[in-house]
């Protein structure tokens, strides 16, 4: 995965592909040495804008002419290049990116990435007029994926989800949650879930952090059994495979009643809350996440006020989708309106067939600053150290030392590249558990 392009980055730098250093043997680093149990094994010298997402530091957290070390997975070091002692080894791996700017790994907090099946005409439909919720009484919809995902075998399920995972990781996002959602019942369910776990276990792949949706699309004939049946049998077989409970709580999908009970099992299994709240309209899911403490509250379009301000109390994450927004368009998502009230924002891309088939979230960052009120700062945390609090995840997000080494090096020398150049790829390198991806150890 090495860089591809040669731009005119931040400041007029222009950059070249990053490098690896040559390491001769010499008198420090004697030829077949052994290297120190406190050696760095990954070394990013010559960064131009090093983000570190230090909140002590003014958002992003940015320190210049930097370095950025690794011991295995955890960085050691970030900050000054003066100010880095090493140890190296004779097997340490250095790079000089020559002035690019360097940042956290992406992490996608909401996706739908396991799923068969095409919606194209779906799009082309919405695009003459026909609204969302006409689909999906014409049997479209989630409906059809659900159909399609149902009917395809294990196999068939990660072969198509690995692919979209590996263009995730090549754009940067190092660390993604999935969702289940489109069984049309629970071995169906739980099929999605092994998908999911059979792609995050590669060692190529980014790290997949699982959710059993039980409640998304509407169920096929008696409710009220399909949610006995979740409460009694799903969650107990969904426990093992997945870290999360979700629910799609709106006017056209699931009642607050019906999404409460589900997540109160779940939890009670082991399962974190999450909730699908207030896209379409406002159901009172954003007011549900508040009051059961849900890790996160995602979508948000038509939360009010004193709903974002009972997120922020509670400590949930309001999780921003501005692809799916700008694809229905729905009103903007309510970023200006979360930070306002108090809450952690995080920004996901919502990959899904129906209403938002995006994997980059770069443009998720530039969205959040087009349509959701966030400023370049702001998106870029929302997009890394608000996703890792989206998913319960303090080891990442952040380049700080003891944390995770997932990092990228961007094809310029300036972060508010990856806000600023619309639709771009800005990712040169990618750097996963602090090895170079695609090539080169640590």
């Amino acid at each position: 995965m090495a860089a591809r392009r040669h731009l005119e980055g931040g400041g007029g730098i222009r950059l070249r592909e990053p490098a690896v250093i040559p390491r001769a043997p010499g008198p420090s680093h004697p030829e077949g040495a052994t290297a120190s149990p406190t050696a760095a094994t990954l070394v990013l010298r010559g960064i131009g804008q090093l983000v570190t997402g230090d909140p002590r530091l003014p958002a992003p957290g940015v320190v210049t002419h930097a370095i950025l070390a690794a011991r295995g997975e955890r960085v050691v070091y970030a900050g000054p290049a003066s100010g880095f002692s090493g140890p190296v080894a004779a097997d340490t791996v250095e790079v000089d990116v020559r002035g690019a700017a360097v940042i956290p790994g992406f992490v996608d907090a909401h996706t739908h990435l396991v799923w068969l099946g095409d919606r194209a005409e779906e799009f082309a439909l919405r695009a003459g007029g026909v609204s969302y919720e006409e689909i999906a009484r014409r049997g479209g919809g989630i409906r059809a994926t659900v159909r399609a995902t149902s009917a395809g075998a294990l196999d068939d399920l990660v072969a198509a989800t690995r692919e979209r995972a590996l263009r995730m990781l090549c754009q940067g996002t190092t660390t993604l949650e999935v969702k289940s959602g489109y069984g049309d019942g629970l071995e169906a369910e739980l099929r999605q879930l092994r998908a999911a776990a059979a792609v995050g276990s590669a060692p190529d792949a980014p790290d997949v952090v699982a959710t059993y949706l039980p409640l998304h699309g509407p169920a096929e004939g008696d409710r009220s059994a399909h949610v006995d049946a979740v409460v009694r049998e799903g969650v107990a077989a969904a426990a093992p495979l997945a870290s999360f409970v979700d629910c799609f709580c709106d006017a056209q999908a699931w009642s607050v009643e019906e999404c409460e009970r589900v997540l109160r099992a779940g939890r009670a299994r082991g399962l974190r809350p999450k909730l699908h709240a207030d896209q379409r309209t406002r159901s009172g899911g954003a007011a549900l996440a508040a009051r059961l403490g849900a890790v996160s509250a995602d979508h948000l379009e038509h939360a009010s006020d004193a709903d974002l301000a009972a997120l922020a109390a509670a400590g949930v994450i309001g999780v921003l989708l501005p692809g799916a927004s700008l694809t229905l368009g729905g009103p903007p998502p309510p970023g200006r309106r979360l930070l306002a009230a108090g809450a952690t924002v995080a920004l996901a891309t919502d990959c899904n067939p129906g209403t938002c088939w995006c994997e980059r979230m770069a443009l998720m960052v530039s969205l959040g600053v087009a349509l959701a009120g966030l400023t370049p700062a702001q998106a870029l945390v929302a997009a890394t150290a608000g996703g890792a609090a989206a998913l319960g995840l303090a080891d990442r997000g952040r380049l700080l030392p003891g944390l995770r080494c997932d990092a990228l090096v961007l094809e310029t020398g300036s972060w508010l590249d990856v806000a600023y150049h619309l639709g771009a790829d800005p990712v040169a390198r990618v750097i996963a558990r602090g090895r170079l991806a695609g090539g080169g150890a640590a």
